[in-house]
């Protein structure tokens, strides 16, 4: 498969670069637990090393670790590196993440360009088997159709709840799954179940272990899902053990606006508007609760979506001779 970083610019997809600004506002939000300064952040910064520069300026954090799989780029990987904070580390993420440090607080965004398969749930369950509580954790996977990828030369598609459970195991199979729960936007909520599940079971495994006081829980904290190419789906949130839930509760998570902690996510719509229409509209912004917005000639629905996601939006200029 080609890597999506040889198609484009992930800085350019909007709906991308607004999921990454609701990110880092939710990032921010983790000082309850520490200084963000102390923490770490992992992910899969590509060539263009989009996240971690805005985690590293927007958020104090030094300590980055970028993973990537595909070594026969890695010169270009290195020649492309902007922060002397950033180590690349080359490889599977199923085959890194094992060999880290769990002990420092970490912010994780595990950004897989691939359907859901067996070594993401792997890469899933390490994680939340091993994570500190204040650490947090975002999965987005794709979700335009699910692979069985265990033959690479005739991967199939999965359709089936019959299929899924021949791929992901009985265990893995929720008990309703019906073959509308595997295409078009409701395999977005499906993809998510999955996610939320494989969480759960990696802290069942560690809990067991643990003190009762000790004890960690995932509090989902966010969901979203897109296109901006392919379908796409995100679930985050934090681990927080016992004696930390009143650090969680005091965070002011649950006012962000686009907080979700449920099994429905916010789709990120991005907006048909001109230049000269957002500057219409920013004039109105932030709207009164009770004020509506005069759109006119924008349409309504445009103007809405404009309202629910300026404050996310990358700021596109053109200059013309």
């Amino acid at each position: 498969m080609t890597a999506s970083y040889e198609l484009i610019d992930y800085s350019l997809r909007p709906a991308k670069f607004a999921e990454r600004k609701m990110l880092c506002e939710f990032f921010s939000r983790l000082r309850v637990f520490g200084a963000l300064e102390s923490y770490r952040y992992i992910g899969f910064g590509s060539i263009w090393y989009t996240d971690c520069i805005l985690f590293h300026r927007a958020l104090g954090i030094s300590g980055i670790i970028s993973i990537e799989s595909q070594i026969i780029h890695e010169e270009r990987f290195r020649f492309n590196n902007p922060l002397r904070g950033i180590s690349l580390l080359m490889g599977e993420a199923s085959d890194i993440l094992p060999t880290l440090d769990w002990d420092i607080r970490s912010i994780i965004w595990l950004d897989y360009d691939d359907p859901l398969n067996l070594s993401i749930l792997e890469d899933i369950r390490t994680v939340a088997s091993r994570a500190r509580s204040g650490t947090a954790f975002v999965v987005s996977v794709q979700a335009e159709k699910i692979f069985d990828k265990r033959d690479p030369e005739n991967q199939i598609h999965v359709q089936s709840k019959s299929e899924f459970a021949d791929y992901f195991g009985a265990a893995r199979t929720p008990s309703g799954l019906d073959q509308s729960d595997l295409r078009g936007w409701t395999l977005s909520k499906t993809s998510r179940h999955i996610l939320r599940s494989e969480i759960d079971e990696g802290l069942n495994l560690a809990n067991a272990a643990r003190p009762a006081g000790q004890k960690i829980d995932f509090r989902q904290t966010v969901a979203f899902e897109y296109k901006d190419g392919a379908k796409m789906t995100t679930l985050g949130g934090v681990f927080v053990d016992n004696g930390q839930r009143a650090h969680f509760e005091g965070a002011g998570l649950r006012e962000l606006e686009f907080f979700r902690d449920g099994d429905e996510a916010l789709r990120i719509h991005m907006p048909l508007v001109t230049p000269h229409e957002m500057r219409h509209l920013d004039r109105q912004l932030p709207a009164s609760p009770t004020g509506s917005l005069n759109a006119a000639p924008i349409p309504q629905k445009e103007a809405n979506r404009y309202a629910k996601f300026y404050r996310y939006l990358p700021n596109f200029a053109s200059f013309e001779r």
